[in-house]
């Protein structure tokens, strides 16, 4: 009888999960359906496709749990879910260009350090975490309690840190390195600290420089070109091309706390010069208007610095 009532459970269980897929598949076409209505400049457009992106990664996220909960906290979850998740960008549509891919398969524990334009950077991280391979990604503690969320985030392998908090935030920290040391985990972070979607980048924030040198670990700098396509403030967000560039390892093995803000400058020098580069670059393609017919795969991946 046991069994039987066992397998009623069970049974439930799935029924449940069942529908949660149904429903959120329906939620997910409704908002696709939403990002083919209205022109350019419409707002209901414009959310709509963000709102597919978002409910895209975080239904999915949640979705996963019961699998998750077989390995919790493990980072191949995150993975899986962002692959799957990737696949998205085909129906705004979004083209990605990774050059210098080398270094990315080939890196073993590093600090990734990306420029931010917009939460749509979201997306170039998933494109980029299966050529990264075991990431170690870096969310917010405020949002752990975004529900459902958050926990589930938290067991797909999402590491949360308190920012408010040194104590907490260092502890933290001191597991990520111990990861990329003994494990050979890359940690991905934007040292901006925050979106700047004009041309440039922000001033760099410190704390990721502290890691990579007390990790001894390199830094990897992934450079995105300047995302053209979207405009929030006339409610664009058009079809688009992203160029990301990935430049050479820069070491951090006896650099001392003394010259940190000279490897500060150093990365960020690199990765502006590369930005207005590759930036200038597909300002010239947009110019072209045989380039801007052209159909592109979803995403090219490219092992040397240049493409032919």
């Amino acid at each position: 009888m046991s069994d039987c009532f066992l397998c009623s459970y069970v049974g439930l269980f799935f029924k449940y999960y069942l529908n949660l897929w149904l429903i959120a598949l329906a939620i997910w076409v409704g908002l696709v359906v939403a990002t083919k209505v209205g022109s350019d400049g419409s707002k209901f457009k414009y959310y709509a496709k963000f709102g597919m992106i978002y409910f895209t990664t975080q239904g999915l996220t949640t979705l996963w749990t019961p699998i998750s909960l077989l390995s919790p906290l493990n980072i191949v979850h995150a993975r899986i879910i962002s692959t799957i998740s990737s696949y998205a960008t085909t129906l705004l549509p979004i083209t990605w260009e990774l050059r210098n891919a080398r270094v990315l398969k080939e890196a073993k524990g590093a600090v990734v350090m990306a420029n931010h334009q917009s939460s749509m950077d979201i997306l170039g991280l998933m494109m980029l975490w299966d050529i990264l391979k075991d990431v170690i990604s870096i969310a917010k503690k405020e949002l752990l309690y975004l529900i459902p969320f958050g926990p589930a985030g938290w067991l797909a392998g999402i590491t949360y840190i308190n920012r408010q908090n040194r104590t907490s935030a260092m502890r933290t920290l001191d597991k990520c390195k111990r990861n990329m040391v003994e494990k050979g985990h890359k940690m991905y972070l934007y040292p901006e600290g925050t979106r700047f979607p004009e041309r440039g980048m922000l001033p760099f924030k410190k704390g990721g420089f502290h890691t990579a040198i007390q990790a001894g670990v390199p830094i990897i700098p992934v450079v995105f070109s300047h995302m053209y396509f979207i405009d929030a403030k006339k409610y664009l967000f058009k079809p688009g091309h992203v160029i990301m560039s990935v430049l050479e390892p820069i070491p951090t093995k006896g650099v001392t706390v003394d010259g940190l803000d000279a490897l500060i400058e150093r990365t960020r020098s690199a990765m502006l010069a590369e930005y207005e580069k590759i930036s200038a670059e597909m300002d010239g393609n947009l110019s072209n208007s045989r380039w801007v017919r052209q159909s592109r795969p979803r995403f090219t991946i490219i092992d040397n610095k240049k493409s032919d």
